[in-house]
């Protein structure tokens, strides 16, 4: 097994930290695929968003909280899982969940913190489809729409985690930029495991549609399914697409100008990419 500065024992513990719609769903699935890796995906958006203590706009707020999911329970849960028989424990997240820098006291100890990233003007684009999406059954006017494509996509929040691993937590940047899963999966992961001390697999290139076993079970309903995470469900690799620019034209106002806004913080990070 690969080794690592930080000289994690029994297994390597990974945490990828991604923002909405960039792909972090499929990079799950796509480590899931591995069964030497124990994978969790997404606990503190179970506690931002649907746990005892759901710090989330009303727009997300659906059905009684769900147990189990404080955020004090997803550190102990993750501190404590011990998996000696597994290469690798990972978990994928996002940091906008953590709700502030009041939050990171509850990081779990003993694990790598790594990014996913996508250029804004796509990754905004698919959070407002699915805005429009939700709103729509629910009778939400333009202001909830544009409040809502921003509370999933985060990007200024993933940016902010970033600066605190980086400079106060003195781990290296490990960033993968999304669009490169795409172009170019086996050496964007190859690079990731050895920046990691993850093992590479060549189950990571192809896996079984639907493998979400590692989901929570709040998260498995089909109606949660097709609303965030349909494509993943349906994937079984990052597949080759021909380059497209996105047509911002239909956006509204206000997202063209939160695009701008982050696009001078998706610039920093994605120049420290693997």
């Amino acid at each position: 097994m690969a080794t690592n500065s930080f000289n994690l024992a029994p297994s390597v513990r990974v945490m990828l930290w991604a923002h909405g719609r960039s792909r972090s769903t499929a990079f799950g699935m796509a480590i899931a695929s591995e069964p030497s890796i124990e994978v969790f995906h997404e606990h503190f958006v179970m506690a931002y968003r649907h746990g005892e203590e759901r710090m989330c706009d009303e727009l997300f707020v659906r059905g009684p909280p769900v147990p189990g999911y404080t955020y004090q329970e997803v550190k102990d849960r993750l501190e404590r899982i011990s998996c000696p028989e597994k290469s690798a424990i990972f978990m994928k997240d996002n940091a906008g969940s953590l709700a502030g820098r009041e939050n990171y006291k509850y990081l779990p100890s003993g694990y790598i913190h790594t990014f996913l990233i996508r250029d804004p003007k796509a990754s905004i684009m698919s959070s407002y489809k699915c805005a429009l999406a939700e709103c729509s059954r629910n009778a939400r006017d333009v202001g909830d729409i544009v409040k809502l494509a921003i509370d999933v996509y985060q990007f200024e929040e993933n940016y902010t985690f970033y600066k605190y691993v980086t400079e106060e937590l003195k781990q290296p940047a490990v960033i993968v930029e999304s669009d490169d899963l795409i172009t170019d999966p086996r050496k964007t992961l190859q690079k990731y495991c050895k920046a990691t001390g993850i093992p590479f697999s060549e189950k990571f290139l192809n896996w079984k549609p639907g493998n979400i076993d590692h989901f929570p079970d709040h998260m498995k309903t089909p109606q949660f399914v097709e609303m965030y995470f349909k494509p993943a469900f349906e994937s079984s690799s990052f597949k080759q697409v021909t380059p497209s620019s996105v047509d911002l034209s239909k956006l509204p106002d206000e997202l063209k100008q939160y695009i701008d806004k982050v696009m001078p913080l998706y610039r920093e990070m994605v120049a420290n990419k693997l």
